[in-house]
């Protein structure tokens, strides 16, 4: 027990440590282009899906902090807000969910102590038993998707998904870097699936992918 309370004591600490120096957020990327691609400069303004029209003020809350989040994202690839006439309407989704983890010992013992009067002995485990049921403390799972429609057919220009999964749960740090990444490619997206990583400080977002 005791070693046990040393290492997650150290582990609270390295987590400390972690929050309060640059962080590394890498997210596995997907980005495609519609039959007319996108092009920069350009204007835009945020067009809301039902569900993310809810009068419930929590959930506005939560869009208008991703809005924002977005908006610095797309400013940096050359996007421009603008509500009175944008060239293209730009639809922001996102996903924030803790991930169950593994014990953290050995999936499968195959033998488990027991007791018989004074003595100790071993036997076969049953199924499924684990010398160590401590689970690991669960990560967090950022899931960002982007598309981009020109505003006067609707048709899709743009259509970008990012995830990352990790230990911080500090969202207002993490989610502007799943963002980032979402749109590293932008306008020209890799042919394939690629991981970017973006640096987080102190004070936020330190570097563009």
């Amino acid at each position: 027990m005791r070693m046990l309370r040393a290492c997650l004591t150290a582990g609270l600490v390295l987590g400390l440590g972690a929050c309060a120096s640059t962080r590394v957020v890498d997210s596995e990327v997907s980005s495609f282009v519609g039959s007319v691609a996108p092009t920069t400069p350009a204007s835009y303004r945020f067009d809301r899906l039902p569900s993310q029209q809810s009068a419930d003020a929590k959930v506005q809350s939560a869009q208008e902090s991703l809005e924002a989040w977005a908006s610095a994202a797309l400013a940096d690839v050359g996007l421009t807000q603008s509500d009175a006439a944008p060239q293209y309407l730009a639809q922001i989704s996102a996903k924030v969910e803790q991930v169950a983890r593994k014990p953290a010992g050995a999936p499968f013992a195959p033998f488990a102590p027991f007791r018989m009067g004074g003595f100790w002995g071993v036997q076969p485990a049953p199924l499924g038993f684990s010398m160590n049921l401590a689970m690991e403390p669960p990560w967090s799972r950022y899931r960002v998707q982007i598309v981009l429609r020109e505003s006067g057919s609707g048709r899709v220009v743009f259509e970008s998904e990012s995830q990352h999964t990790g230990p911080w749960s500090d969202t207002a740090n993490i989610l502007p870097a799943v963002l980032r990444a979402a749109l590293s490619d932008f306008p020209n997206p890799a042919p394939r699936g690629t991981t970017v990583r973006v640096e987080v400080g102190p004070q936020g977002l330190m570097n563009r992918p």
